[in-house]
């Protein structure tokens, strides 16, 4: 993660902590789905994570960690194939509520990363196949800004336990495929999207 990511992230939390307003702390744990753009050579995949912070004020912030799994192409010489990359989406959230009784949808912003990177290789290679993959998919690890835009909604289900449903697209900056570049191919930098869905619990202290 840059510098400038960590202390946008930073600030934009701490700005929530020490703003007014009597937001509780809380932490939650949820899984869901992102659905990968196909310019990132990613393919969909479930997602778990947490979220920690002050977000259940009129005017909240939180700071969010997502890990997935998702498959992508590889070259294995004159062909393609496949395997498993990890996906880690990092950021701070700025979170608007609208207090409505057990139900209390939100809208929310965030700024942070997205890091993609090689980790299971095919398993049909040979030793000199597996020692070039696993060097290129170390100089392929790709962290990249990102801009993300949400609602959801949360019911009430005790004092200090709430049922929570979010839905939120990514807007990934400067992202070039990694099967592009290996194969040689010239493609200009752009922005993808990602969609992620979650579901998930958060308690409240």
């Amino acid at each position: 993660m840059s510098l400038g990511v960590r202390a946008s992230a930073a600030a934009l939390v701490a700005a929530i902590f020490l703003g007014p307003g009597q937001a509780r702390a809380d932490l939650s744990a949820f899984v869901g789905t992102i659905t990968f753009d196909s310019d990132a050579n990613l393919d969909s995949s479930p997602a778990f994570g947490i979220r920690w912070g002050k977000s259940s004020g009129l005017l909240g912030g939180e700071t969010s960690l997502t890990i997935a799994r998702p498959d992508r192409e590889i070259p294995t010489g004159s062909s393609a194939g496949k395997e498993t990359a990890t996906a880690i989406l990092y950021e701070g959230r700025i979170l608007l509520n609208f207090p409505a009784g057990q139900l209390r949808p939100f809208v929310s912003v965030g700024f942070g990363a997205v890091t993609v990177t090689s980790t299971d290789l095919p398993t049909d290679l040979d030793d000199e196949q597996a020692a070039v993959l696993s060097a290129a998919a170390v100089a392929d690890i790709q962290t990249n800004s990102a801009l993300s835009y949400g609602a959801g909604v949360r019911y009430k289900l005790s004092d200090k336990l709430d049922l929570r449903l979010d839905v939120r697209q990514y807007q990934v900056f400067s992202v070039t495929g990694v099967v592009a570049n290996q194969l040689g191919v010239t493609i200009d930098d752009g922005r993808v999207q990602h969609n992620e869905f979650s579901i998930g619990v958060s308690f409240n202290f």
